[in-house]
């Protein structure tokens, strides 16, 4: 009687295995952040209000809402300055490396600014992902705590919920620095 036991309770767990749901083994949701950096030419500035046009290589014009406006009082009209965008996010994974489907919910942000993408490459030290959106776009974000993007592979499917919000920072850029003196090698 004790081997047709233990014989249904196996068969049991056999025809169950399928259905029983392996999510544990997908990465939890992680905070990140997107920073974009920039060279332009400001073409105009206000500086009561926090906000600067700039004109890039390209001929390309965009206006910015400085959110850090430390520097804002060293640029005028016609510098050279330097832009920094930061945007945090949140990263779901959707789908594994090995085709497993995510059972849980992704966080989702409320002004529609998801973006499905394709993990292309890890750097696990740094927790900075390569992520191809569905454009074919190649993009970087950075786990907030290198250790949470730890088990992120190569060809898992993620979805990156990006905070409404876009920190941005400006700055002069400095001088090239002297050449007169001799280089030592």
């Amino acid at each position: 009687m004790k081997f047709k036991a233990a014989g249904v309770i196996a068969s049991l767990l056999i025809i169950a295995a399928p259905h029983v749901s392996f999510a544990a083994a997908l990465p939890t949701p992680f905070e990140a952040s997107s920073t974009l950096q920039a060279e332009g030419v400001v073409q105009s500035l206000d500086q009561v209000a926090h906000t600067v046009t700039v004109l890039d290589a390209h001929g390309g014009r965009a206006s910015f809402n400085i959110t850090d406006p430390r520097d804002l009082t060293q640029i005028g009209q016609g510098g050279k300055v330097h832009l920094r965008m930061t945007r945090n996010a949140v990263v779901s994974v959707m789908r594994g490396a090995d085709g497993q489907v995510a059972t849980a919910e992704p966080i989702h942000s409320n002004d529609g600014q998801n973006v499905n993408a394709v993990v292309e490459a890890v750097d696990h030290a740094s927790g900075v992902l390569a992520l191809k959106g569905a454009d074919g776009a190649i993009f970087h974000i950075q786990s907030q705590e290198p250790a949470k993007a730890a088990s992120i592979a190569v060809g898992m499917q993620v979805l990156v919920a990006f905070a409404s919000q876009v920190s941005v920072a400006v700055a002069p850029v400095s001088a090239p620095a002297s050449t007169s003196a001799p280089v030592v090698h």
